[in-house]
């Protein structure tokens, strides 16, 4: 016979009574809902971090497309005139 500890005490699970053994079932399937949407929240935290990074990509590269060309390429060298040095 299965024991079960409730606030420290040990029961055997056979001599409980029915609304007891009712409400260790309901404890139960709770405790079994409460992993699964633990487990899908951690999911959608992921994929929310995994799509946030994929919108940076994409505005980055909307960012990088709609600037001028000018700005697109690799800056000269400044003129030694140009910085106050003769």
């Amino acid at each position: 016979m299965p024991l079960i500890k409730i606030n420290g005490l040990a029961y055997e699970f056979d001599n409980l009574g029915d609304e007891a053994k009712g409400h260790l079932r309901y404890l139960a399937f709770i405790d079994a809902e409460l992993e699964q949407l633990s487990m899908r929240i951690n999911l959608l935290k992921i994929s929310r971090d995994h799509i946030g990074q994929r919108l940076d990509a994409a505005l980055l590269r909307q960012s990088v497309a709609e600037s001028p060309v000018e700005l697109a390429q690799k800056p000269q060298p400044a003129q030694a005139s140009q910085d106050g040095a003769a």
